[in-house]
C-alpha cells in the first residue's frame, strides 16, 4: 500500500480481536512474512518497514 497509509501511531490500531502469529518464514535477506492463527499469511515486512514502526531509542549523551 505504500508509506502514505502508515498510520501516525501505531498503538492507536485496535483490531476486532487479538492475532498471534503461528510461524515466521524469511524472504531473502531483506523480510519476513508471518503466519497468522487465522490461517492468512498475507503480508511481506522489510526489516526498513519494522524499524519504521518501532524506530530504536534515542540515547542521550551528555
Amino acid at each position: 500500500m505504500g508509506r502514505e497509509h502508515d498510520p501516525e501511531n501505531i498503538l492507536v490500531l485496535t483490531p476486532a480481536r487479538s492475532y498471534q502469529i503461528s510461524s515466521i518464514e524469511m524472504i531473502g535477506n531483506y523480510a519476513i512474512q508471518p503466519s497468522w492463527d487465522d490461517g492468512h499469511h498475507t503480508g511481506i515486512y522489510t526489516w526498513e518497514y519494522l524499524r519504521h514502526l518501532c524506530p530504536p531509542e534515542s540515547k542521550d549523551r551528555a
